[in-house]
């Protein structure tokens, strides 16, 4: 576990450096990306405020999107249905910290469980960066 989800007052401060910009971008990884998606989409955030987030964010860091490198629509819709997976199995008194947690925990060492979902190689398709494509491997074919 990440040393900022060992505490909840190590997370709002991660959360708050984050907002600010101030997280280094070395810190910006697989990680990192599942936490701030899953505290956006607890918060009853969808996948509009995660890109705006994520998108702020990168602006800070001097972060350009292009064809092929930055923002991934398609791949940053596709954790924020998994990560709505999860946490709507979460119990009533759960928190923003409790779901970064189990996302983290379910989906950071699965950073290519996409790959499981597309028949085509969804990091490398040019138009699946800039519009969202569903999964097109039926839920019954799945590794």
């Amino acid at each position: 576990m990440p040393p900022y989800l060992l505490t909840s007052e190590g997370f709002e401060y991660f959360l708050q450096r984050f907002s600010s910009g101030e997280l280094p971008r070395a810190d910006w990884n697989h990680a990192a990306h599942l936490a701030i998606a899953a505290a956006t989409v607890f918060e009853n955030g969808g996948i509009d405020e995660v890109r705006r987030r994520i998108l702020a964010y990168n602006a800070t860091q001097g972060i350009v999107s292009t064809h092929e490198y930055g923002y991934h629509e398609t791949v940053t819709c596709f954790w924020v249905e998994r990560i709505g997976e999860l946490i709507a199995g979460l119990g009533r008194n759960a928190t923003a910290w409790d779901a970064a947690r189990a996302a983290v925990a379910a989906f950071a060492h699965r950073g290519r469980l996409f790959d499981s979902y597309y028949s085509y190689d969804i990091i490398a398709c040019r138009k699946a960066r800039a519009l969202y494509h569903p999964p097109d491997i039926p839920d019954m074919l799945r590794a």
